[in-house]
């Protein structure tokens, strides 16, 4: 939890890629996500990643990405490749390392799993390179500010978005503390039966949601003090976003994976089949 809110924090640093239109960053991130959709070759998706890799490095934060996907790389490609083999299905070509009854895996199956871990690979990097690069508040200035002045939609639905983005790590914090505030008086939460441990959560759901409530009423306190009018669609912005030619050229670099994604397609190069 402490290195979720660290990320969060890294969105407000300076560098080449912060300073970047975050609409701009958030359209690149969704030509990321298309990308594994696209493709399966696990050569294709590692150069893929390999360039999100140089992009982190421009943006300063490819130390911190670092201690954190290096965590979650083994995790998300050991345990797939422990379970997709034995759902692959089996033809008799394949080089079996077992084949009994309905059990089965092959290093065909192997090599699949593999690919579609570094599938998702790709789309993690992507999704912590954009969140650790890009500030929420400003995200959702930038957004409100395009719908306001393009389709007149009220600036009252990104805010309560990106206020559900900041909700969830101070919830998680406040699980945290009441946890341990019932474990300093003896309660042990991490024994018993399934049924015992969710009656355990009860007394710590309550004073949670209660907790959350309050937050949530001083928010809206706050909103309302400084006259905000959710059905106001001339909200004037502190802040000017506007598109600039690095912006432009950042989309184009994620459009541009898209394109090569669908010349491989078309060539018969995008998917793991074509290696085996």
């Amino acid at each position: 939890m402490t290195f979720v809110l660290q990320m969060l924090e890294t969105g407000k640093e300076e560098s080449p890629i912060h300073a970047l239109d975050p609409r701009a960053k958030l359209l690149w991130w969704i030509c990321l996500i298309i990308v594994p959709i696209l493709v399966t070759n696990p050569y294709i998706l590692i150069g893929y990643t390999v360039w999100v890799w140089i992009l982190a490095g421009i943006g300063k934060v490819a130390g911190r990405m670092y201690k954190f996907l290096i965590v979650f790389y083994p995790i998300m490609i050991g345990f797939i490749v422990f379970t997709w083999p034995f759902f692959y299905a089996a033809t008799p070509d394949q080089h079996f390392l077992f084949n009994w009854s309905i059990f089965h895996a092959s290093w065909e199956g192997v090599f699949y799993a593999l690919a579609m871990g570094i599938r998702i690979i790709l789309a993690l990097t992507a999704c912590t390179f954009f969140v650790m690069t890009t500030d929420l508040m400003n995200l959702a200035s930038s957004v409100g500010q395009f719908l306001q002045e393009k389709f007149g939609i009220s600036y009252m639905m990104p805010l309560m978005i990106i206020s559900s983005f900041k909700f969830l790590p101070e919830m998680s914090g406040d699980y945290v503390t009441i946890i341990n505030v019932f474990k300093s008086r003896a309660l042990d939460m991490d024994s018993g039966t399934l049924v015992e441990r969710m009656k355990k959560i009860v007394p710590v759901a309550i004073p949670l949601i209660d907790g959350m409530l309050a937050r949530a009423q001083i928010i809206a306190i706050a909103l309302e003090l400084k006259a905000f009018n959710p059905n106001n669609k001339n909200r004037p912005f502190y802040y000017q976003h506007d598109f600039t030619w690095k912006d432009t050229v950042f989309i184009l670099s994620g459009v541009a994976l898209i394109v090569l994604s669908l010349v491989f397609k078309y060539y018969g190069l995008n998917s793991v089949e074509s290696l085996l």
